[in-house]
């Protein structure tokens, strides 16, 4: 019985020690890119950190994940950003790879530093959420958090795509939008979707909305009913133009009504006058 199980392990071995050595020459690349980068300062942060102990962690965590490809990813993340990079992939080095790849690449830097502030939160958004949170977290500092947790990926990919301005107003209705029925959430979501701006401006002027029941689902059914497109006239205008037109006629009674009163009160009062002039 011993000898499959010591022919196994000579089999396993060579390659443990491979996979090792391919862990400990990237993380001697690595070394080696972050002085390139950096200098004398970048070396002295390095060591702080673990100097090759921590590259050599990393890349044997990313062996573990993805094999020698994302090590060779993680490795070139180090050689574009530095130390930064680094930091960021430590303990999650595929999640954070995979997020950095489904962003911008200009807001790539803010990504990883925005992981490298809140190391756990956002990398549990990150292996959640993928890049949506990423990209979120470099635009809009601070918002990631709130949005995912109320709404989840859904906030996220809208928040993604929108100013910081209406990502706050997101924000500050996420958990309002996340309580809504499923229909109703659905449609608030589809409206926020097809006009981002206008559409969270209208949910901020009216927030109670969010909490009107079934009345929500009345307000969003459609982008027109609530903003009319070019001339055609929006929810409200065609209210009031309804109201209006409803009441126009029973108005116009009461108005002819009290003409008719008033004149017949003034044809008594002058038939007073005359009989008491005649006297």
């Amino acid at each position: 019985m011993k000898t499959p199980f010591i022919f196994l392990l000579l089999l396993i071995a060579p390659m443990v020690r491979a996979q090792g050595g391919a862990a400990l020459r990237a993380a001697e690349e690595i070394g080696e890119s972050i002085l390139r980068r950096g200098g004398t300062e970048a070396a002295e942060e390095f060591a702080k950190i673990g100097g090759q102990t921590a590259a050599r962690e990393l890349m044997e965590q990313a062996a573990k994940e993805g094999g020698e490809a994302l090590m060779k990813q993680s490795a070139q993340l180090v050689e574009k950003h530095g130390i930064l990079a680094l930091n960021a992939m430590r303990g999650a080095p595929g999640a954070v790879v995979r997020a950095v790849d489904g962003m911008p690449a200009e807001l790539a830097e803010q990504g990883l530093r925005a992981i490298v502030r809140e190391p756990v939160a956002m990398q549990g958004m990150v292996k959640e959420f993928g890049s949506a949170a990423l990209e979120t977290a470099a635009k809009h500092p601070g918002l990631a958090g709130k949005i995912s947790g109320g709404m989840g990926k859904e906030g996220l990919d809208i928040a993604r795509r929108v100013t910081t301005q209406e990502a706050t107003i997101l924000a500050r209705h996420a958990d309002d939008i996340a309580k809504l029925p499923a229909a109703e959430r659905a449609s608030v979501l589809g409206l926020i979707r097809q006009s981002p701006g206008k559409a969270l401006a209208w949910i901020e002027r009216h927030p109670k909305l969010l909490i009107a029941g079934s009345a929500t689902a009345a307000v969003v059914l459609a982008r027109k009913e609530i903003f009319g497109e070019g001339d055609t006239p929006g929810f409200l205008e065609r209210v009031a133009g309804s109201l209006y037109e409803t009441f126009k006629a029973p108005v116009n009674l009461v108005v002819f009504a009290l003409a008719g009163i008033i004149v017949l009160w003034a044809g008594l009062k002058m038939r007073r006058v005359l009989r008491a002039s005649r006297r």
